[in-house]
């Protein structure tokens, strides 16, 4: 049994919200790892200036660890960001070009996965700079 006109046009208004949805989630995730990033970073220079300086401070390399992996997490945010909206481009030009339907679906499944990818990575690299900070602090505060 198919679905009503009616149905049919309640279904793709809901997909259209969830799609809204999902964009707002996606620059809010973007947001949020820009700014914790960052803000990790000021918080802990902060922190060897006033607390804990460099000359007094033993396993220095940690920090310098975390520093590198939330460099890292803000450039592959900024990477994930440019590759999102060179892509959206991308599907807008294959659908004025009329590419196959199912063709279409796996370039976009394609590109949906790179992006996941790079997501997966600054949340993994944005964990671990923050574990190595957490760690040189805990160190350094007994010092």
């Amino acid at each position: 049994m198919g679905k009503s006109k009616k149905e049919i046009e309640e279904w793709k208004e809901y997909r259209l919200s969830v799609l809204e949805q999902k964009s707002k989630s996606d620059d809010d995730f973007e947001k949020y790892i820009t700014f914790i990033a960052s803000g990790a970073l000021g918080l802990t220079i902060t922190f060897i200036d006033k607390i804990s300086p460099l000359e007094e401070s033993i396993v220095i390399w940690v920090i310098a660890l975390g520093w590198v992996l939330l460099a890292f997490t803000l450039f592959i945010n900024l990477l994930s960001h440019f590759l999102s909206s060179k892509y959206n481009e991308q599907t807008i030009q294959d659908i004025d070009d009329e590419i196959e339907y199912d063709n279409l679906i796996n370039r976009i499944d394609n590109r949906n996965r790179i992006i996941s990818q790079l997501n997966l990575s600054s949340i993994i690299l944005l964990g671990l700079g923050i574990i190595s900070i957490l760690i040189y602090t805990i160190v350094n505060a007994y010092q």
